[in-house]
Formats: structure tokens, sequence, C-alpha cells
């Protein structure tokens, strides 16, 4: 009945010609909190006492069984698992898979990218995901907008990509007795064998630079491109490992890269370059500007 009576109301107020204010959009702190509150209700109404993600985000979670393998760092490491996907509070089941599946972590939605650092390989937990942290306002196929979701997860398997790539990494230069080798952010190594004077380069910056690329490999690192003189490109097109490692050198440098595959084409590897490949790059970093 209030429902019919509202409907009435603004039936009115139009033919009156009166205006009818906005409503206010929900911010996502506003939605958030909303959601906070909905999943803590539902947790007390069925006598779950569940953990908070260290950074507060408000992802709960439940660890039902506790594995004992290693757990994923982050968005670089790909995870197998069994799952089913249930709507809170009704824990109508919305999907569930048949078979174990195999995810890059970084593909998955934040809720998943928070929790699954917190459990270890062979664990099973149920994670209680805020909207937010899901599919937010949006219709996600049968999922309605501001959904909070449950997922009940088995952690079948941690594939720690950053670590293997750095290792193989490290047994290559140590095979090839590559000295002087710089660190750079987020497993990145160079060296340089000349040092210029121009400016470096900022991550707003356009470079143009030589470059011979390989593929990283003891016996057999391949070459799978090279320029024969400069190109340009506006660093932020390039991939990660360039955008990072361009911004450590001048402008007239000569040197070497040697790049985890997760900063260069990931899982999914691209066109004659495998998934999960680790790159060397040589470059002459030719020019600058911001």
């Amino acid at each position: 009945m209030k429902r019919i009576i509202f409907l009435l109301s603004v039936v009115v107020f139009g033919l009156c010609g009166c205006s009818i204010d906005t409503p206010k959009p929900v911010t996502f702190e506003d939605q958030l909190a909303k959601d906070r509150a909905a999943i803590d209700s539902y947790l007390v109404s069925k006598g779950i006492v569940a953990l908070t993600d260290p950074d507060d985000y408000g992802v709960k979670y439940l660890v039902n069984v506790e594995g004992t393998g290693i757990k994923p760092l982050g968005a670089s490491d790909s995870v197998t698992v069994n799952y089913t996907l249930r709507l809170l509070p009704s824990e109508a089941e919305v999907e569930k898979s048949s078979a174990p599946v195999r995810f890059l972590l970084g593909d998955l939605i934040a809720g998943w990218q928070i929790g699954l650092p917190l459990i270890k390989q062979g664990s099973k937990a149920n994670f209680y995901v805020p909207s937010g942290w899901a599919y937010g306002s949006t219709q996600k196929n049968t999922i309605p907008p501001n959904s909070n979701l449950i997922f009940e997860v088995e952690l079948l398997k941690v594939f720690p990509q950053l670590r293997k790539d750095t290792l193989a990494i490290s047994d290559y230069l140590l095979a090839k007795e590559i000295q002087n080798v710089f660190k750079g952010p987020e497993g990145l190594k160079y060296t340089i064998t000349s040092l210029g004077t121009g400016a470096t380069p900022n991550s707003a910056s356009t470079v143009s630079f030589t470059y011979t690329g390989r593929i990283l490999s003891i016996t057999n690192p391949t070459i799978f491109d090279r320029s024969s003189s400069p190109v340009t490109y506006a660093l932020s097109g390039l991939i990660r490992g360039l955008r990072l490692g361009m911004t450590l050198i001048p402008v007239g440098t000569k040197a070497t890269f040697y790049i985890p595959s997760t900063l260069g084409y990931g899982l999914r590897g691209s066109g004659s370059i495998p998934g999960n490949t680790n790159l060397i790059f040589e470059i002459e970093l030719t020019a600058s500007t911001n």
C-alpha cells in the first residue's frame, strides 16, 4: 500500500509542475558501510565468528580447513580453486565450479584479491564480500546490483609466478657470469653498459630508443624482436618492465633489462612469446620528452 501511495504522490506532484529533488547518489563509502552492516547481521544470525581482513576493507573470512602450503602473494600469482558462489543473505547458489579452475589472481574481483592471500594452499574458507569489492552497482548475469556475496573456496594450488621468475633471472645472471647487476622494483634487474648524461624519463614521458628483445633462457636466448633505428612510444604504452626500467636511466644510456614475466606479457603471452616468459631487453635510450 505504501508503494502505491508513493507512486500516486509522484504523479500528482508532476502534474502540478513542482520540482522533485534528484536523489543524492550513493557513494562507495555509504554503500560499503551498508554492506558491512548487512554482512555482520548475517554472521550474527548464523552464529558465525568470522575474521576481518587485516587492512579492514570489510571482507570477512572463515577458515574451515587450514592448509599447510604457501599463500598467494598478489596479482601476479595464479591459483587453482574449487568454489561455490552464493548470494548473501539468502544463500541462493549462483555458480559452482564443476572441476578445479585456474585463475590469475589479478584478473579476479577485488574481494578475491583481498581474501585469497590470507589463506594457505590446501585451505577451505568462506569469504563474505561486500558488493563494492565484488560487482558493485552493476547487474552481473543473475547477480543483482549491490549484492553481497558468499564464496566457499578450496585453494588447491598456488603458482607463485614472481618468485619463480626472479629465481630464473638470478640463475641466468649467475650462469652467464653477469656482474654489476642493479635491482629495480617488482623483481626487475638491470645492468648499465654506458651511462648517459641526459634527462631521466618519468611516467608521463614519451621516449625514443633502440632495442633488441630476447627470451631469457640460459641455453637458447631467442631474439623475438629488434629495431634497426629508434622507435618512439609514450612510456605509458610499454610493458610494465620497460616503463619501470626507463625511469631508472638517463637519456644516452645503454642498458640491459632482465624482466620477470609478471612485468612482461604475463600468463597469456603475446604472439611468439609464450605465457610466463621472462624477457631480456637491450636498450639504448636516445630521447625523452614530457
